[in-house]
């Protein structure tokens, strides 16, 4: 899938650019390899084809035990595109007209 595919049907969070927003980037990039990044100065747009998924363990694992799940992505996300499904093992956007995502996509690390 291309580069303009993604944009085309990508979903994925707008992030303001912090410290921590970098670290939930670097995360998503290695959960969804055909993720794209869109620097927009203030703020992170990621897009990731039809499915983006970040997970609580990969985000633990990057930043530290400690992360509330929801809690404090929503602190960093401004907006979002897609249906966001959040819990306490992670986060998935999808398209909004696809089905619910099942237990097989959740986000890695999450079972």
């Amino acid at each position: 899938m291309s580069a303009s595919d993604n944009l085309e049907h990508g979903v994925g969070p707008v992030l303001h650019a912090t410290p921590f927003a970098l670290a939930v980037v670097s995360v998503i990039e290695e959960e969804n390899r055909e993720a794209v990044i869109i620097d927009e100065g203030a703020y992170l747009r990621v897009l990731a084809p039809r499915v983006c998924r970040l997970s609580r363990v990969g985000l633990e694992t990057a930043t530290g035990p400690g992360i509330r799940f929801p809690g404090d992505l929503e602190v960093v996300m401004s907006s979002f595109t897609g249906v966001l499904e959040l819990s306490e093992d992670g986060a998935v956007w999808r398209i909004a007209n696809e089905s619910s995502v099942d237990s097989d996509a959740a986000p890695k690390g999450a079972r």
